[in-house]
C-alpha cells in the first residue's frame, strides 16, 4: 500500500463541535487525527510512526489544559519539535504570553474562522517543512566538514567559523608517495588508475589512524599526515616511523607491482585553513618541506628520516646512516634509513633466593 503523502495534523479539543469545525477545514488537505483530552493527545502525539507535524490544542480542557499538554509535549524529545497552535477564547495579552512561555508557535481564536485556520495551519506546516530541511542541510554541511577537514578543525570551524593559524611544536610530518607512478599512470587507463590508487589511500588512512597520525590531505599520489598536530601525540616520531613501515609493506599487499617511499621529519609547523572558496586544512613551513624531500631520497619500498626524528628514534628503532644528501633549498641534510624495530633484549633469568 502507497504511503500517504499528505502531513499529519493533531486536533485536541473536548469539545465535539469544535473538532468538527477544524476537521471540516483540513479535511482532504492533511491527514487528521482527534483528541478529546490531553491524555490521549499526548499518547497520540509521541505514538510511532504516526506522529503529526502540527498539532491544533484548545487551552481550557477538563482534567489537563492545554497549558499543561503543552509543557508535557515540550519536555519529551520524541514531541519536543512538534509545533503547537493554541485554540482559545481568551483574548487577554497574559493568557497568550503565557502560551507562549510553554511553547506554543501561534494561537487560532474562537470562533473559528475558515481562512484564518486554513493559513495558520498552511504557514506553520510550511515553517516546520523549512526547518527540517535546514536541519538536514546542516547534518549534510557537518558531514562534509568532517570528511574535509581534521575533527579538531571541524569542530573549531562549527564553534568560531574559522580555524585560526597556529604554530604546533614537535610535529612529525610523514609523507608517503608511490615510486614510478607518472609511469604507470602512461601504461594504463585512469579509470583502472583510479581503482587501484582508491584502494592504496583507503589502506594508507586506516593505517594512519590506528597510529594516530591525522590525514592532512593526498596530493595526486602522495599522502600527507601529522602526529602531534590537532591531536596531542606524546611520542609523534615513533608512531609516524611505525605507520611508515607499515604503510610500505601495506601497498605492496593491495597492488603487487607498487612501492612506496616514505619521508619524516620532526619539528614546528604552522597549521590552519587559508582561503575561505573551499575549506582544506593545511600545514606549512620548513619541517613540511623537509619531510617531503625526504621520501625521494631513499629508494623504493624504505622509510628515510631526517637527524632531528633518527635522534628521537635510535633507541628503539634498527637504520643506518645515507650520509649526507643534496636537498634542494637546504643544501647538505643528514638522511638515515629506518629498517624496523629493534628486538627486544632477551629477559634475564632472576636468580633464585634459595
Amino acid at each position: 500500500m502507497a504511503q500517504d503523502p499528505r502531513q499529519t495534523v493533531l486536533v485536541v479539543d473536548d469539545t465535539p463541535e469544535n473538532i468538527d469545525v477544524i476537521t471540516s477545514v483540513l479535511r482532504g488537505r492533511y491527514r487528521l487525527k482527534v483528541a478529546n483530552s490531553g491524555e490521549r493527545a499526548l499518547h497520540l502525539a509521541a505514538a510511532d510512526g504516526g506522529r503529526p507535524d502540527l498539532i491544533l490544542l484548545d487551552v481550557m480542557m477538563a482534567g489537563m489544559d492545554g497549558y499543561e499538554v503543552c509543557r508535557r509535549l515540550k519536555a519529551d524529545p520524541a514531541t519536543a519539535a512538534i509545533p503547537v497552535i493554541f485554540l482559545t477564547a481568551l483574548t487577554d495579552v497574559d493568557a497568550e504570553a503565557q502560551g507562549f512561555a510553554v511553547g506554543a508557535v501561534d494561537y487560532i481564536h474562537k470562533p473559528f474562522s475558515a481562512p484564518i485556520v486554513s493559513a495558520r495551519v498552511q504557514t506553520h506546516l510550511a515553517l516546520r517543512d523549512a526547518t527540517h530541511q535546514a536541519d538536514l542541510a546542516r547534518h549534510k554541511a557537518d558531514a562534509l566538514l568532517e570528511v574535509v577537514l581534521p575533527s579538531a578543525a571541524a569542530e573549531e570551524i562549527r564553534a568560531t567559523g574559522q580555524v585560526a593559524p597556529r604554530r604546533y611544536e614537535d610535529v612529525a610530518v610523514l609523507f608517503c608517495d608511490i615510486a614510478n607512478f607518472t609511469a604507470y599512470c602512461d601504461r594504463h587507463q585512469p579509470e583502472d588508475v583510479l581503482k587501484r590508487l582508491n584502494a592504496v589511500f583507503m589502506r594508507l588512512e586506516e593505517i594512519a589512524e590506528a597510529h594516530g597520525i591525522e590525514k592532512i590531505k593526498t596530493i595526486g599520489d602522495c599522502f600527507m599526515g601529522a602526529g602531534n598536530l590537532l591531536i596531542r601525540h606524546s611520542d609523534p616520531a615513533s608512531a609516524a616511523v611505525r605507520c611508515g613501515l607499515e604503510m610500505v609493506a601495506a601497498v605492496t599487499e593491495v597492488a603487487e607491482d607498487w612501492a612506496t617511499r616514505v619521508g619524516i621529519h620532526l619539528g614546528p609547523v604552522v597549521g590552519g585553513v587559508a582561503g575561505t572558496a573551499r575549506y582544506q586544512f593545511d600545514i606549512w613551513g620548513d619541517t613540511v618541506n623537509l619531510a617531503s624531500r625526504m621520501g625521494a631520497v631513499g629508494a623504493p619500498g624504505h622509510v628515510v628520516v631526517t637527524r632531528a626524528a633518527w635522534s628521537a628514534l635510535i633507541d628503539r628503532f634498527d637504520g643506518f646512516s645515507l650520509d649526507l644528501r643534496q636537498i634542494k633549498g637546504k643544501g647538505l641534510v643528514a638522511a638515515y634509513q629506518v629498517t624496523g624495530l629493534k628486538p627486544s633484549p632477551p629477559e634475564t633469568a632472576q636468580p633464585s633466593p634459595y
